[in-house]
């Protein structure tokens, strides 16, 4: 077998045949930490305003592959979008009744198993095996590793991915002939999950006007694989931007930030957690003076005259008026919360927002307030405390719960050392959320 420097040679020839490219200044480079990375070359550099990737969308895999030119599914897609040979269709009956990103996955094994047939075979030579899975994401880790993560909203995570895993891929075989049992199993479904979930993008941030597609289902309902452009490393504060060209219907990544020789050039998946990077990418970002990606998500009942189910809130490390809490910045719905009374300081404006809410339901002399008013603390005596002793309880229920499945014995591998981590510094962030609460002295 070629070795993986000689895979991703091949990888970027066939990118330059169907005319897209890979900066001259920039590498594939691999190792142990990055894995796979873009690199400046020795006695090179990047300045800014850089297009490190063009892609022609024509070499972008997804659900829409399975769908183009097929002789039951009226689309108007682009004929940038190849159509597979005709044998490699999918059955009507399962592409009318599986769900499109399930689909995609599916696609995606048809072409692993068609191996040098495939016209994405050099791309999928690139991508992890199937035999080496069970280190990419959390979902897939041997039940040993993933009883590191018990006690935290990860392993929560865990339980209910794989439970719409086995789901998914018990309804999809339903609709394919009793001999796809052989090639299409389960573990290669989840390896599929595992690549579309790790390095696949939005179709509405990568094919323009795709309102415009006749599809059969919503824009973001799948997602797209784009070979080489998905090598980028994530980095929260890097400056890209992804720009398709709606006449050459090529797709490139941007950099705006000048690069110089042997740095690792930076893609930016956009304002993710360590919670989310964790169960969606494998890996967690460090805490730093300067940046802290570290929030623990607590879920509450919203509204349901708003026709919402559920409600995601996050609680940080650091006061989200801190500089190094950026990600907990961004998903404020005001920024006003910046001069929020202390004891609110590490808690995100809606959760604060969805108590007061919840208490004024049960208790009819309570007015409506703004939501400035309720973080600066502007609110019938009394209720202030019982947001501040409902917010302690949770916090103090949470860390106790990570704290009784803490794991009898140290790390034995990667899995388990990044789970350690993890859980560590859900429980930092409970503590210094919860001794922000016991050392404020709240004034009506």
């Amino acid at each position: 077998m070629a070795s993986l420097a000689e895979r991703y040679q091949a990888l970027v020839r066939w990118v330059e045949a169907a005319g897209g490219r890979l900066h001259p200044a920039v590498e594939i480079y691999h190792d142990e930490v990055t894995k796979g990375s873009f690199r400046v070359k020795e006695a090179a550099a990047l300045s800014s305003d850089e297009q490190i990737v063009s892609l022609p969308l024509s070499c972008s895999l997804s659900f829409l592959n399975t769908i183009a030119g097929h002789p039951s599914m009226a689309t108007a897609l682009p004929p940038a979008i190849p159509a597979p040979d005709e044998e490699s269709y999918f059955p009507t009956e399962f592409l009318r009744n599986v769900p499109p990103h399930v689909i995609g996955r599916f696609f995606l094994m048809q072409e692993y198993l068609r191996r040098d047939r495939s016209p994405w075979s050099p791309y999928i030579k690139t991508l992890p095996s199937p035999e080496h899975m069970t280190g990419m994401l959390p979902v897939v880790w041997p039940a040993d590793d993933v009883e590191f993560l018990r006690g935290t909203n990860a392993h929560v995570a865990v339980q209910e991915i794989r439970s719409s895993l086995k789901r998914e891929y018990k309804q999809a075989m339903k609709f394919l002939p009793d001999k796809s049992q052989l090639e299409y199993t389960r573990p290669l479904y989840y390896w599929a999950y595992c690549i579309f979930t790790t390095r696949s993008f939005r179709p509405s941030l990568i094919i323009p006007n795709a309102e415009s597609l006749s599809l059969p289902c919503k824009t973001d309902d799948f997602s797209i694989l784009l070979p080489l452009f998905d090598i980028g490393n994530h980095s929260p504060l890097a400056e890209t931007a992804w720009v398709t060209d709606e006449d050459s219907r090529t797709c490139t990544l941007r950099s705006s930030q000048p690069y110089t020789a042997g740095q690792q050039v930076y893609n930016n998946y956009g304002m993710k957690t360590n919670a989310e990077l964790l169960l969606g990418y494998g890996f967690i970002l460090p805490e730093g003076e300067g940046f802290h990606n570290d929030y623990v998500h607590i879920k509450t009942k919203a509204n349901p005259a708003a026709g919402d189910l559920h409600a995601s809130h996050m609680v940080a490390l650091r006061p989200f008026s801190h500089p190094s809490s950026v990600i907990g910045r961004s998903r404020l719905l005001e920024l006003d919360h910046l001069s929020c009374l202390p004891c609110f300081s590490h808690f995100q404006d809606s959760l604060i927002a969805a108590l007061y809410e919840l208490m004024a339901q049960r208790n009819d002399e309570y007015p409506d307030r703004n939501l400035v008013d309720i973080l600066q603390g502007k609110v019938p005596p009394g209720l202030l405390e019982e947001i501040m002793d409902s917010l302690g309880t949770k916090l103090t229920m949470d860390l106790e719960e990570i704290e009784l499945h803490d794991p009898p014995y140290e790390a034995m591998n990667h899995n388990q050392e990044l789970a350690l981590l993890y859980r560590g510094q859900c429980k930092k962030v409970l503590e210094h959320a919860l001794a922000s609460l016991s050392s404020a002295s709240p004034q009506n």
